[in-house]
């Protein structure tokens, strides 16, 4: 049986290696793996990218006779700047473009979707937050049975 892959990390490293500066400055990424890792991050070193599971984390919608079925993995990504509001946006646009030049492009996964977009804001403190949905998905695989 093939290694299930990791949404998260996999994602995170697209980013990584698709990001365009010139557009808005590359944040840093921060990849969650455990419910009780303690995150720690300075908004004064840059930007901040917090990616972990959504929910639900993995559906599963069998096909048919139950053989074969799509699943979809769920990321969320938690923006963090304490720059401007307009920075935030300017991070979920470039997020966005990825996603869709990159549609078809992952290794473990068929098509990645750009899903949604809402903003936290807090100014009182000047930073400002959002969280982007993103599906990545696989159509058709075969089932364990």
């Amino acid at each position: 049986m093939a290694n299930e892959p990791m949404p998260a990390k996999e994602f995170t490293d697209e980013l990584n290696s698709q990001w365009n500066a010139s557009n808005v400055t590359e944040p840093n990424y921060i990849v969650v793996t455990g419910a009780s890792e303690q995150l720690r991050y300075d908004l004064n070193k840059g930007d901040y990218i917090i990616a972990g599971p959504g929910s639900p984390e993995i559906q599963e919608i069998p096909i048919g006779n139950h053989k074969y079925g799509d699943r979809i993995y769920a990321v969320d990504l938690e923006l963090y700047t304490n720059d401007s509001r307009q920075r935030l946006y300017n991070l979920m646009q470039e997020v966005r473009r990825i996603c869709h030049a990159r549609r078809h492009s992952l290794t473990n996964f068929q098509r990645v979707t750009f899903e949604s977009f809402s903003e936290d804001m807090d100014e009182n403190v000047n930073v400002w937050s959002g969280t982007i949905g993103i599906e990545l998905e696989n159509s058709s695989v075969l089932l364990e049975t």
